[in-house]
């Protein structure tokens, strides 16, 4: 997310004695916390577990062209890599691009754009492809329940902005527009 940003969370962290670890493995989650291929610890009372670096297992068994992680191995235009007229979008697809990039649910909704889009060429024969490549950012608002930090990183920029009480508001206020218009409840803000 960029040093700006990392010296904002490591604020928040501190703030909420929410510990860290950076390059172990984990080797177990027990009752009290997580133990490291070291058999170092960090004890917690809530232990949330999201893994970023393995893709589903039943791709293991499929013949799908996997990354090293296990993801599908796709083109800048999310066909799949030696498969005609086969797209992965979304977290199952492994990203190119540079090293702190993030899946994140607008890239997933990018890339299932310009994947139909790409299909609606082919399917014209038409040469024209659209690329996920040079859309390829962080964006959120981490909420801290009684403030947030809007948070962007793309290529050219990577910023931090503090928001106060309000950003708490602002992340609520954007989860609802979200869900309604997903509902087809309310239109989409063109750009967004």
């Amino acid at each position: 997310m960029g040093p700006k940003s990392f010296a904002m969370i490591e604020v928040l962290f501190r703030k909420f004695n929410i510990g860290k670890r950076f390059g172990k493995k984990i080797k177990s989650f027990e009752p009290g916390g997580v133990v490291f291929e070291d058999d170092s610890t960090l004890t917690s009372d809530l232990t949330v577990f999201i893994p970023a670096s393995a893709g589903h297992s039943v791709l293991k068994n499929s013949d799908l062209p996997l990354s090293e992680a296990g993801f599908i191995k796709i083109d800048k235009n999310c066909l799949v890599s030696g498969i005609e007229n086969v797209y992965a979008v979304g977290d199952i697809a492994a990203l190119e691009g540079p090293e702190w990039k993030a899946k994140q649910g607008h890239i997933a909704e990018l890339m299932a754009r310009i994947a139909a889009f790409n299909i609606v060429m082919s399917e014209k024969e038409l040469s024209n492809r659209r690329s996920y490549l040079g859309h390829i950012n962080i964006l959120c608002i981490m909420d801290s329940g009684n403030g947030a930090a809007f948070v962007f990183r793309n290529e050219e920029r990577a910023f931090a902005i503090p928001m106060p009480w309000i950003g708490h508001w602002v992340k609520r206020g954007w989860g609802r527009y979200t869900k309604l218009t997903k509902k087809g409840i309310i239109p989409r803000i063109p750009g967004l």
